[in-house]
């Protein structure tokens, strides 16, 4: 790959058969849906429901098919989101840092690590947004700090929003490969 290249946009998830990607993952809001006023009057979470979704493939809708996703567009992923809402509220509420990150790298430069992203998304990897930071912080600017302190892990900052990053596999942005 060119230097040129690498500063090329990559292909854009433009938009598939909202049908036929819709009827892919209706059954699976369907068995969502049947447990869903239990899990919440239980306080259940639904590490079942997500790991479906998952092996589904749900979490590379937006990747594009080149990669190996579904191609969706951004207003097709929303209505999915809302027929998967019609099933558990909670869902498409703990997948949204996950969708962020897959929007950021689909809007990233085009190089390796990319490629990387959307093959552990096609693979059914999710990302958390515990990264979430707020207030005045740049795009880039991280306040918040992971540093190792003899054999633990220690952070270094404030929790402010980290809903769905119990469902990750990636609870940080530059995690290491498995």
């Amino acid at each position: 790959m060119t230097v040129q290249q690498q500063h090329l946009p990559r292909p854009l998830s433009t938009g598939t058969d909202y049908q036929a990607l819709a009827e892919r993952f209706r059954p699976i809001f369907a068995r969502i849906a049947a447990g869903a006023l239990e899990r919440e009057q239980s306080r259940s979470l639904p590490f079942e429901q997500v790991k479906w979704l998952k092996e589904a493939g749900f979490g590379a809708v937006r990747v594009p098919t080149p990669y190996g996703g579904a191609g969706a567009s951004l207003p097709q992923l929303f209505e999915l989101l809302i027929e998967l809402a019609e099933a558990d509220s909670n869902l498409p509420q703990a997948l949204r840092g996950h969708f962020a990150f897959v929007e950021d790298r689909l809007n990233a430069q085009a190089d390796a690590p990319q490629d990387t992203w959307f093959k552990r998304f096609v693979e059914g990897e999710l990302v958390g947004n515990a990264w979430t930071e707020i207030g005045s912080v740049k795009i880039g600017q991280v306040g918040t700090r992971v540093s190792r302190l003899g054999e633990h892990w220690v952070v270094n900052g404030t929790k402010y929003y980290s809903t769905g990053s119990i469902f990750a596999d990636c609870d940080r942005p530059l995690c290491p490969a498995r």
